[in-house]
């Protein structure tokens, strides 16, 4: 490689949140595996009340962001249209992520199309019936996401399907797209492949290893010049190197490489370009990433996601540790600061998931 490759990190700092995060709710009536909210069947009384859900969607409409509205299960609160109606009005692109329950009904997701959200996103963690309601912790699961993504095929609501890599459903990835290639592509737009943050629930499961990683990330790369939909990762920035070096070698000029690149995200995404609101209104750096920034009922989201020092030191790659803070790949990638939290208790140090041999890291030559 002897293509002098500009990856300065200021090309990789969003000076926005493109995407705020607003955890509705933490009550949901399915009992997955690898929940992050650690979910309960009823609503919290701590949670952010119609009025206080405005007043920070006025913030949101400041910054210029979208809303991705999750949960828990969105669907349990009663405002829940309110809350997108009122969005909608003042201008804010609203998405949603509602658990694939029965109350995902055809009716409930007309409205939300007639509310005018941009997209649906739905998770899918099995292939098959029994791994998918194994996964969600009860039966008929995998038959309410078939069912929520015919609804979505009829009503022309763009959707990402979300699935979770752990080393129990790393088997399921190649039948997942074969499914949503062969049936719903529309209304399929993107696959986000998310691969395991080991919190809440999640912290009893097993990631997978450092070949299962690459075997995973080749799969993917060979599918996503043939997908009929996007094909992204989600806590896995290491597949951005990855796909990076396959088209280096194939000769691909680097500002085309990276043209492609950038639909994946560039730069690390825990506070940077995404935020997180939970449902008693605490600021994140992004859901995985337990660290209160502070509170929407006492601080402007807007001030928090430009002024927190926190934040500031997050986005600067120069100060990450190990192996991240020598990759050449850093500004690109920057690693899962989450999951460098989860397991090593330090947001700066290396990413584990990344299976690339430090010297190599090192001495690679752009």
């Amino acid at each position: 490689m002897n293509e002098n490759i500009n990856l300065k990190k200021d090309a990789y700092f969003y000076s926005k949140p493109i995407n705020v995060y607003f955890e509705s709710t933490i009550a949901c009536d399915l009992d997955c595996k690898h929940c992050r909210a650690e979910a309960i069947p009823e609503r919290s009384p701590f949670e952010l009340n119609t009025d206080e859900v405005k007043e920070f969607l006025r913030d949101v409409k400041r910054l210029g962001s979208h809303l991705i509205i999750s949960g828990g299960d969105p669907l349990k609160r009663e405002d829940l249209f309110d809350i997108i109606s009122f969005a909608r009005e003042i201008g804010i692109p609203v998405g949603v992520t509602p658990t694939t329950s029965p109350l995902a009904t055809y009716e409930a997701l007309k409205r939300m199309k007639e509310l005018g959200i941009f997209a649906l996103g739905i998770s899918l963690d099995g292939a098959t019936e029994e791994s998918q309601d194994s996964f969600r912790g009860v039966d008929g699961t995998f038959k309410n996401s078939i069912r929520v993504l015919d609804y979505a095929k009829e009503l022309n609501i763009p959707v990402q399907v979300n699935t979770t890599c752990t080393k129990e459903t790393k088997s399921e990835i190649e039948g997942i797209y074969n499914l949503l290639s062969e049936n719903f592509s529309p209304p399929v737009s993107r696959w986000s492949i998310f691969f395991l943050i080991p919190v809440g629930r999640g912290k009893e499961l097993g990631m997978p290893s450092s070949s299962e990683v690459e075997s995973i990330f080749e799969f993917l790369y060979e599918k996503s010049n043939e997908s009929p939909f996007q094909i992204t990762t989600t806590e896995a920035p290491s597949y951005r190197a990855y796909f990076f070096l396959k088209e280096f070698e194939k000769g691909n000029s680097r500002d085309e490489i990276l043209r492609r690149n950038r639909r994946m995200g560039l730069g690390v995404r825990d506070g940077n370009g995404v935020i997180f609101v939970s449902h008693r209104g605490d600021i994140y750096p992004s859901g995985f990433l337990p660290i209160n920034l502070g509170n929407v009922r006492e601080e402007k989201l807007s001030d928090i996601y430009k002024n927190n020092e926190i934040l500031k030191t997050i986005r600067d790659p120069d100060f990450y540790k190990g192996k991240c803070g020598v990759c050449r790949f850093k500004f690109m990638c920057g690693g899962s600061r989450a999951r460098a939290y989860a397991v090593n208790g330090d947001f700066l140090e290396t990413d584990p998931l990344c299976y690339f041999d430090e010297e190599f890291l090192k001495s690679i030559n752009f």
